[in-house]
């Protein structure tokens, strides 16, 4: 029984680690983990975070603070993604395809949003092993 607690306290600090490092931007993983990661941070209104994921240039060109605000208030809600498909040219370029779900409200004679879905199509590139999105704009 006593090495039972021995091996039990090293695991409880690893789970208690990973849940502390839950949130925020996700270092690493593939170009459709983190296009899709970026699409979930805008629909949770987390666009200061998802704003971590434009390339490193875009960035240095654009403040921080402007795109969160940006992006909050466009009239769209976005509601869900979904990978549709990628194309890669070469190891560190790809053109990713999701389909975005969102909500708009078309104008005030008509009761409620309207719900329909759209496909977004975005350049990423791998830069120093991360793949970060770069806006067509």
């Amino acid at each position: 029984m006593k090495n039972a607690k021995i091996l039990l306290v090293p695991a409880l600090f690893a789970l208690l680690a990973g849940c502390s490092a839950g949130g925020g931007v996700k270092k690493g993983g593939s170009v459709e983990e983190r296009a899709v990661q970026r699409w979930e941070l805008l629909i949770d209104h987390k666009g200061g975070e998802a704003y971590e994921y434009l390339t490193p240039g875009y960035r240095a060109t654009h403040p921080k603070d402007q795109y969160a605000a940006a992006m909050s208030s466009r009239p769209v809600r976005w509601k869900k993604v979904e990978l549709m498909d990628k194309e890669c040219p070469d190891e560190d370029t790809c053109n990713v395809r999701l389909i975005v779900d969102f909500e708009l409200r078309i104008a005030a004679g008509i009761p409620g949003p309207v719900s329909s879905a759209d496909v977004q199509k975005e350049k990423w590139l791998r830069i120093k092993g991360q793949w970060y999105h770069l806006p067509a704009q």
